[in-house]
């Protein structure tokens, strides 16, 4: 994983692994293809038991289920920040 795969007709961005036990792991992926994580695990013959998403961005997810709050305002400037030079980010 961590010099990309190929899954969906590509090869994925290479991404960070690190094994935080036997059979955990923690991965931090630059890109996010529909069902990244499981697409790499199957083509390497790992299977997924549970998937816990910490973080999107600069934004970590630390809110209950069910619940929700809005984005400070650094998170905001940051995330401005680091889309301003997207391709996929319209410009009005």
């Amino acid at each position: 994983m961590r010099n990309g795969v190929p899954i969906l007709d590509t090869v994925t961005r290479k991404c960070e692994v690190h094994q935080v036990s036997k059979y955990q792991f923690r991965i931090i992926l630059t890109q996010g293809l529909n069902r990244q994580i499981r697409r790499m695990c199957e083509y390497l013959d790992y299977r997924v038991k549970k998937l816990k998403r910490i973080r999107i961005m600069n934004v970590t997810l630390d809110v209950p289920v069910g619940k929700w709050r809005d984005l400070t305002n650094s998170e905001l400037k940051e995330i401005q920040r680091l889309v301003s030079h997207s391709s996929k980010t319209h410009k009005g």
